[in-house]
Parts: structure tokens; sequence; C-alpha cells
């Protein structure tokens, strides 16, 4: 068959249902063509109110990773100088500064102490509230552990099983310190983020 052939057929079946059958199929066309049109604008503007909604949502996920990475970093910040300050008197019972003066890290500790005790506390009720359930549990061990150094340089007397408790101490710090970071990395993504 040919193209003229299928014209011929199709003309025909249209002359047998006459020319009112004509203009029905053609506003029938045009109909379906008309609803087509309204349902696709319907269907874009429901699409269109879902993308500004989620818009918005990723707005205040982005909003609230700031936030949230300000209050870590800060935290972080302030168990870290503090960390460094253990890890001293932990490491040597005195160090001689580029000037020549001898500073005893046990006093230099206790001197510490009050700075960050104020700093803690600070951010303490923030913390509480902010940080995630695993973090809060990694940091009530963080202040027993940083308790616990405490007590061994307030004791330490110079001697090596003063000597030995005070590094024993310290190691529970640096294990907290290890798992603080693990949990502040896992809740920030950073890893992903990085990659």
């Amino acid at each position: 068959m040919l193209t003229e052939d299928i014209l011929k057929i199709v003309g025909a079946i249209a002359a047998s249902f006459g020319g009112g059958a004509v203009i029905v199929i053609a506003l029938s066309g045009w109909l379906g063509n008309l609803w087509a049109k309204r349902i696709l604008q319907t269907e874009q503007a429901i699409l269109q109110a879902q993308i500004e909604e989620l818009r918005h949502e990723m707005g205040l996920v982005k909003s609230s990773y700031e936030r949230y990475l300000d209050l870590m970093l800060d935290y972080y910040t302030v168990f870290y100088r503090h960390y460094r300050l253990c890890q001293r008197a932990a490491n040597a019972d005195a160090y001689r500064s580029s000037e020549g003066e001898i500073t005893f890290t046990q006093d230099e500790f206790l001197a510490g102490l009050d700075s960050f005790l104020t700093d803690w506390s600070a951010q303490e009720g923030k913390i509480r509230l902010l940080l995630p359930s695993e973090a809060l549990a990694v940091h009530s061990e963080a202040i027993d552990a940083f308790n616990r150094f405490k007590r061994s340089v307030v004791g330490f007397r110079k001697d090596d099983e003063t000597r030995k408790a005070k590094q024993d101490a310290f190691a529970s710090i640096e294990d907290v310190k290890r798992r603080m970071e693990d949990t502040i990395r896992k809740f920030l993504r950073t890893e992903k983020l990085l990659k």
C-alpha cells in the first residue's frame, strides 16, 4: 500500500461519518490538547512549589550546619587548648622557654585551669543542648578524664609513681580526644565533604 491508498481509505471513512465527524474529531483534538496543556501547567506549578519548599529546607539545613560547625569548632578549640596543656604537663615536669626561663608544667597547668574552666563553663549550656547525643556522651567522658588528670597533677610529687599516674590519666584523655574527633567528623560529615 502506498501513502495515497491510506489517505483514500481515511478519507472514505471520514466521508462515511459525514462532515460533522471531521469537526468533532478536530474539536476533540483541540480540546484534548487544551486539557493536556492545563494538566501540564498544574503539574509544573506543583513541582515548582515543591522545588521552592526544598530550596527553603536546604537553606535552613545549610544555616543549621553552619551554626553547628561554629559551635563544634568553638567547643573543640577550648577542648584542644586544654588537651595541649594536659599534654605538656603529662610529658615533662618542666621546660625551658626560648628566653631561657624554666616553667614547671604542674604550675602552668594549675594556673591555666581557671581560664579553661571559664571558657568551658561559658559553652556548657550550648554544648548540652546542641551536641549530638554521641558527642555528648564523649563530652561527659572528657570531663571525667580531665578531672582524673587534674587530681593526678595536684598529687604529683616528682616521683615515678605519681609520674606514671599522671601519664595514665593523660592516656585516657588521649583516647577521649580521638573519639571526640571521630564523633565530630562523623556528625559534620567532613570526610564526605572533603572528597
